[in-house]
């Protein structure tokens, strides 16, 4: 038993020394992101509201998407709209384009660019390009460490695999040998005011077992949004190409999926790259949890409804998992207190590298 514990203990050192500095940035970067949503309302509260007029009626998406498009510049093909439901909200149009084979961060964006509109009036609140907004430079840190898909994603996904290990191993090391009070309670609380040696062995054991079933949720919905385990598979249904190609009809589009979900906070309108694809609206029903959403998809030349998705509640476990990933992941699953949980064991995650790698090197290795 003993050797054994030597050998993860070893396993645990190369592991962490392996894998800490990538570990470190994922921490920081995913307890900041924890709170993105709260926090972009405060600081853009300028360009997400807008005043209600008495006669609150909004434009139609026929006359608003043309004004999106010349804003943002006729090189650029809007890709996606963000269609607030929620009174004084503007509307948000998006267009982006990926080299997913680049190396860095402003070669990986080609371009990435946001408008938001006045959905009562038309008018352009705010144009952003948000390849240098705060929170997007901050996801693609914690998502390829700003080095593109193509390099980082990998380091990335495999610095979590050794975190999963690291988990597993450091549980392994921490369980006490004897289940008595005095053991316990070794292992289970801090000695504040300890020497710093103890004090850091302390924090780095102690922490890492209070936060092991978060930190092990947190990994584990990482890696299924890396190896695509959550990737939706291609739909089956296709607009009919064999119609007339004319202006695609989206007010009639809007108003079908608004009708078919008539409690939505906001839809997720994307336009097809493809002449066969389909016009995919997402109609949630939640602004924190996004579990909670209906998928529609329309032929993108007559508006014909071609496919509904299932509701929460009524999907197969298996879906329901898939569906929750995001939301277990930043901790909205259970709403303001599951994010300060995630934001917590964010920082938990990034101070385990440097107690342990403190350590090692007090130990004089």
């Amino acid at each position: 038993m003993l050797k054994l514990k030597k050998i993860i203990r070893q396993i645990h050192l190369w592991l962490g020394l392996a894998s800490g500095l990538v570990v470190f940035i994922l921490g920081i970067t995913g307890a900041i992101y924890a709170f993105q949503s709260e926090i972009r309302k405060m600081l853009y509260h300028d360009r997400l509201y807008v005043d209600v007029p008495e006669v609150a009626v909004r434009l139609p998406l026929s006359r608003l998407l043309p004004i999106a498009e010349q804003a943002i510049g006729k090189d650029r093909k809007i890709s996606r709209a963000e269609l607030s439901q929620l009174p004084g909200r503007t509307y948000m149009f998006r267009a982006m384009k990926l080299d997913r084979k680049a190396f860095g961060y402003w070669n990986y964006y080609q371009y990435y660019d946001k408008v938001y509109l006045n959905p009562y009036t038309g008018g352009v609140v705010f144009r952003e390009d948000a390849k240098k907004e705060f929170f997007t430079i901050v996801l693609a840190l914690h998502m390829n460490l700003l080095m593109g898909d193509h390099i980082g994603h990998i380091i990335v996904q495999w610095s979590v695999v050794c975190f999963v290990l690291l988990l597993v191993s450091g549980m392994v090391l921490w369980w006490p040998k004897k289940w008595n009070r005095k053991q316990l309670k070794k292992s289970m609380v801090v000695k504040w005011n300890a020497k710093f040696k103890r004090l850091n062995y302390d924090l780095h054991n102690v922490f890492g077992f209070y936060s092991f079933v978060i930190l092990m949720v947190i990994a584990l919905t990482g890696l299924m949004w890396s190896f695509e385990l959550t990737t939706e598979q291609k739909a089956k249904v296709l607009s009919d190409t064999t119609q007339p190609a004319g202006t695609m009809p989206v007010d009639r589009i809007l108003t079908q999926a608004l009708q078919a979900s008539p409690e939505t906070v906001y839809l997720l309108y994307s336009f097809p790259p493809a002449k066969s694809g389909t016009v995919n609206v997402s109609a949630y029903q939640s602004d924190v949890q996004l579990y909670k959403r209906v998928q529609y998809r329309f032929d993108r030349y007559n508006g014909k409804l071609l496919q509904t998705g299932e509701a929460f509640n009524k999907l197969a476990l298996r879906a329901q998992v898939i569906a929750l990933n995001y939301d277990l992941h930043t901790g909205s699953a259970l709403g303001f207190a599951g994010k300060m949980l995630v934001f917590f064991a964010g920082l938990i995650a990034a101070g385990l590298p440097v107690t342990g790698f403190l350590i090692w090197w007090r130990r004089g290795k």
